[in-house]
């Protein structure tokens, strides 16, 4: 059946790495199912995941299972590590989505199911949790097909509720499979409480199935039956096409085996998808591959730093073969890389292989000018991979470090760390003297500043970020600015009359000359605009920065002997700050613009948080179930949006940012700004 890649991506809790760790344990690859929760697991293996009991970060194994090979990826289910997820999307030939079937439609679902689909990756999806009292399997499948496009089909339905769920039946061979008792699950009649139900799913499944494929349609229609082999030809072809999602229920001891037959079944193998999921470059942006690529070719989809290990770079062959010692060219950075070894990862486990083929994924060290995103293959035959389209960061906190003179230290440390998570961001502001750590959440940050301690014995603690204000004038003004300085000897002379009015807050300063005459040599005029410029950077208001000025230089004097570039600058400067003074001058604040995505039953309380933050509504659209909210809302208002959106939504309401423009601020809030800014000084 080929070469596949598996993701299993689900929200937090789902129980994603437990079914992974059953699949290792069914295959022998483990001697028995590795547990998250008493720190045993073989795909959550590293501190940060075994002190928190959750999966941080995207690992690998691999098996084999009914004559295909398996690469499997177990990715994180919060939001604060998607990009991890993101990174696995993306090299993925199919997905197995997970959801607890207990009541609610998480967050993380919808944001999955959209990467998914935007991607064009086939999926399965699985009701797991079918052991706890509160399942329903019928209840959960209705809401995810509601808000799905009706797109889910089971293809098994449980047996017992609760603690009484002991197996399934498979409605393609309409067989139960009671997982009663340890070992394989036995195959045996369907009880006859539930005939029914499965005999209405099953006459469902085999419509389905028909409808997928033209020929089977037209039989169906005729014969009103399909074989097993034509039901599943059908199932495969309306999961390749996204038409069909099939749904299978599942708890951890319990329908692994048949999620992992629905595997290799139902979902595409490499050679299946090879074109979809393969976007090279042109001159008109990345299209799907329209001929193969003859030489070897990968996407570099994950990035790790290891202590002991060094660097290592996650790769998926698209094409060729690749062997060690292979030279490699990087399109991405223009530079050759040639790997000694290669490995596939049985979670932690490196296990050296002597290839890869294509479709295949494992692990190369040591490639020094390699990162996530970019694209290996052979010079003779230049390709480029569409890059990961990794998410922007939405939470920033500034970093005050316990001990002073770490600040390099602080920056090599969290460099290194942003070269595995390209989610990450890191910077420093010369204008506040911040720090700013930016990540996906408050988790995401909190985990990094652990990392930090851990790794570089680096102690730290997290502060909000200064708000970047600026300031401007809303009226026209002139002034002199005269600079005369005569103690004897050579002096200092300098005059100009400036002009400044607003621009509509344009970031640069516009600056004209309108001398005439020669009052100042043309050689002075580059001086005064220098000092003009030079006194932007400190406004009168409250020390910030100004924008949105024209200024002009209309007039002035200068002495033959001591007139000089200096005088005229600081005679400039003192022009503009007197001028300002009668230009009514006030305080801008940055406006983000925020798109909002959130479970329809909570627009009511977004809609009066962004009021109560002092934020605009720009319009709403509907996404199903979900509402997407534009809105602007001041930064300073917005400074932990992330952690409160969560709060306020259950952790189902997810969000962009990006800067907008600069507002004035509100007359009742800038004296507080202004007061706040004195202190600091």
């Amino acid at each position: 059946m080929g070469v596949r890649t598996v993701g299993l991506f689900a929200h937090a809790g789902a129980g994603k790495t437990s079914l992974a760790e059953k699949m290792l344990a069914i295959t022998g690859v483990a001697k028995k199912p590795g547990s998250v929760e008493n720190g045993t697991s073989m795909l959550d293996f590293e501190a940060v995941e075994k002190d928190h009991r959750t999966t941080v970060y995207a690992s690998t194994a691999h098996f084999s299972w009914k004559d295909s090979q398996v690469d499997l990826i177990d990715s994180p289910g919060s939001q604060n590590f998607i990009g991890e997820t993101v990174g696995a999307i993306r090299v993925c030939d199919g997905a197995v989505m997970m959801s607890s079937a207990e009541p609610g439609i998480h967050g993380e679902t919808d944001f999955l199911w959209e990467r998914l689909e935007n991607q064009g990756v086939a999926r399965l999806l699985v009701l797991s949790h079918m052991d706890r009292d509160q399942a329903d399997f019928d209840s959960c499948l209705a809401n995810l097909n509601n808000s799905y496009d009706n797109r889910l089909i089971a293809i098994n339905i449980p047996i017992g509720k609760g603690s009484g769920f002991s197996g399934v039946v498979d409605l393609v061979s309409m067989k139960a499979l009671d997982f009663s008792t340890p070992g394989k699950p036995k195959a045996a009649d369907i009880p006859g409480d539930i005939l029914p139900q499965a005999e209405e799913q099953r006459y469902r499944l085999v419509e389905s199935a028909a409808e997928a494929d033209d020929d089977l349609l037209e039989k169906y229609l005729e014969t009103e039956e399909l074989s097993t082999e034509e039901i599943i030809r059908g199932l495969r072809r309306g999961v390749k096409t996204g038409k069909l999602v099939p749904v299978l229920a599942a708890s951890r001891n319990i329908g692994v085996e048949s999620v992992m037959d629905a595997m290799v079944n139902l979902l595409p193998d490499f050679e299946e998808c090879r074109e979809r999921r393969s976007a090279i470059k042109t001159g008109d942006g990345y299209i799907s591959d329209g001929h193969p690529v003859k030489n070897f070719a990968a996407l570099v989809f994950k990035t790790k730093v290891d202590q002991y290990a060094g660097k290592l770079s996650f790769v998926k062959v698209l094409a060729g073969e690749l062997k060690p010692g292979l030279e490699m060219f990087n399109v991405s950075t223009d530079n050759m890389e040639r790997p000694a070894h290669i490995f596939k990862l049985q979670g932690k486990e490196q296990v050296e292989v002597k290839s890869l083929g294509p479709g295949e994924i494992g692990v190369l060290p040591k490639l020094s000018e390699t990162h996530s995103g970019n694209t290996l293959c052979s010079k003779a035959e230049k390709v480029e991979y569409q890059p990961i389209d990794f998410p922007a960061p939405v939470l920033s906190y500034a970093f005050k470090l316990s001990a002073k003179g770490e600040e390099e230290k602080l920056s090599t440390a969290l460099h290194r760390i942003i070269e595995e998570d390209p989610t990450l961001s890191f910077r420093h502001n010369g204008e506040t003297g911040d720090f700013l750590v930016a990540g996906m959440g408050q988790i995401h940050l909190d985990l990094t500043k652990e990392r930090l301690a851990r790794e570089y014995n680096l102690k730290s603690e997290f502060k909000l970020p200064h708000v970047p204000y600026r300031e401007t004038i809303r009226s026209s003004a002139k002034a002199q600015g005269k600079y005369k300085k005569q103690t004897g000897g050579r002096g200092q002379y300098g005059d100009c009359w400036l002009e400044i009015k607003p621009n509509g807050q344009e970031e640069q300063l516009l600056f004209e000359s309108a001398i005439v005459g020669g009052v100042i040599p043309k050689g002075f005029i580059p001086a005064v605009e220098k000092g003009v410029s030079e006194a932007l950077h400190k406004g009168i208001v409250a020390g910030y920065p100004v924008i949105g000025i024209n200024a002009k230089v209309y007039d002035g004097s200068y002495h033959d002997v001591d007139s000089s570039e200096m005088a005229f600058k600081i005679a400039g400067s003192m022009a503009f700050k007197k001028a300002m003074e009668e230009a009514r001058p006030v305080l801008l604040e940055p406006i983000y613009k925020l798109d909002i995505v959130v479970p329809s039953e909570y627009m009511g309380d977004v809609m009066g948080d962004i009021n109560g933050r002092r934020g605009k509504v720009l319009g709403m659209d509907s996404q199903g179930r979900r509402q997407l909210v534009r809105a602007e809302v001041p930064m300073s208002e917005a400074l932990i949006y992330a952690v409160e959106l969560r709060a306020m939504t259950s952790g189902q309401g997810i969000f962009t940012q990006e800067f907008s423009h600069y507002e004035q601020v509100p007359d009742n809030l800038s004296d507080k700004i202004i007061q706040a800014r004195a202190n600091e000084d």
